[in-house]
């Protein structure tokens, strides 16, 4: 006889994830409590939206808790952990996904000083969190580490190129980082999406964003519950051998030219 299907296939676990006050770290933030995890909902500035996140998962019978913390700050990144421990648990799943303002400009016109920057702020992030997250994922030999990338990383765009090389710079270390940890039992992938509709992405001019759909052969807009899916995904048993990977997000406009 066929067992049913456990619909809250993240029970008993915590998930920390950065950037949780909107877009994809919101959707993330909710999907994972709707499969049973507990999530610590980090936010940098929006403490409102981020106890709005919060409470809708607690009115969904989950549990949540809200940190400010600046996760390219060592101190901050180690009592929002520790915080996190104290409350809901060790963390065993980590979605590196905060978003950091970059300088938007051909690479020969920036200065080093803002290029270093866009990339100082991503890898210290990603540094941080996941040291601070290491020692309860070690002494129970399981972990996922979710990293959100962006397509740019491999399809660059004129002006973009600050947060392309940061992002790229980022895949590389979630990709050492699976060979070095896959050995404590801790997995480390990478999702990728392509351009997503989110608050912050519709000042976009309409017609951008429709041009966008219509390049994917499945024609649909991108959202941040789709990037969500993903990333519950890779957080389930479901993916235990995944490590390394890098999940492609895009309606497959990759695939064009």
């Amino acid at each position: 006889m066929a067992q049913p299907l456990n619909n809250r296939p993240l029970a008993g676990k915590v998930a920390l994830v950065t950037g949780a006050s909107r877009g994809i770290g919101a959707a993330v933030a909710l999907r994972l409590a709707q499969a049973g995890a507990a999530v610590a909902v980090n936010y940098h500035q929006n403490q409102e939206a981020a106890q709005k996140i919060a409470e809708q998962i607690s009115a969904d019978g989950g549990r949540a808790m809200v940190f400010q913390a600046d996760v390219t700050q060592k101190d901050q990144v180690e009592q929002m952990v520790l915080a996190t421990q104290r409350k809901l648990g060790a963390v065993d799943i980590l979605v590196n996904n905060a978003y950091f303002p970059f300088e938007v400009g051909p690479l020969h016109e920036l200065s080093w000083e803002s290029f270093n920057r866009a990339v100082e702020h991503e890898l210290s992030a990603f540094f941080y969190c996941t040291r601070a997250c290491l020692p309860a994922m070690t002494e129970k030999k399981a972990g996922r580490i979710i990293v959100v990338s962006t397509r740019l990383a491999q399809q660059p765009l004129p002006k973009m190129g600050a947060y392309a090389a940061a992002k790229s710079a980022l895949e590389s270390m979630a990709n050492t980082m699976a060979i070095e940890l896959g050995p404590l039992g801790i997995s480390v992938n990478v999702v990728t999406p392509a351009f997503t509709l989110t608050d912050a992405s519709m000042i976009m001019p309409e017609a951008f964003r429709e041009r966008v759909k219509e390049t994917r052969p499945l024609k649909k807009h991108l959202y941040p519950e789709d990037v969500a899916g993903a990333i519950a995904f890779l957080a389930g048993d479901e993916a235990s051998m995944l490590t390394g990977s890098h999940i492609l997000i895009t309606g497959g406009s990759h695939l064009q030219l």
